[in-house]
């Protein structure tokens, strides 16, 4: 990758603030990462995996709506959220040996009146 794709690509995707979330103007789309430890009392990695898949999730999602609310978006009631986090996908999952999980969650915003 030529340093003007770079460059070009490091522009494309700006954070924003301080929530954690990045937004990619272009794609009109939200991302965020989210990470969690293994369950140390789970009786192997797979089970503990499962807590640390659904912590990550939420760790994610929070920031999702924080990235939502710098962007200028008036939250409606928690249903609506709701949905709308269930509509954002795992991009790349990664799994420790241990049952520790990380994971990125991209949402789309072209749906969302957004002031950005």
């Amino acid at each position: 990758m030529g340093v003007a794709a770079t460059v070009a690509f490091g522009l494309a995707l700006a954070a924003l603030g301080k929530t954690g979330a990045s937004f990619d103007v272009e794609a009109q789309r939200l991302e965020a990462h989210g990470a969690a430890a293994a369950d140390l009392r789970a009786p192997n990695a797979q089970v503990a995996r499962v807590k640390a898949e659904r912590t990550a999730r939420a760790q994610a999602e929070k920031k999702l709506v924080a990235g939502l609310a710098e962007l200028g978006w008036k939250r409606p009631d928690s249903d609506v959220v709701a949905k709308l986090l269930e509509t954002a996908s795992v991009a790349d999952e990664r799994f420790g040996s241990d049952g520790s999980v990380e994971l990125k969650l991209i949402l789309s915003t072209k749906a969302l009146d957004l002031k950005r």
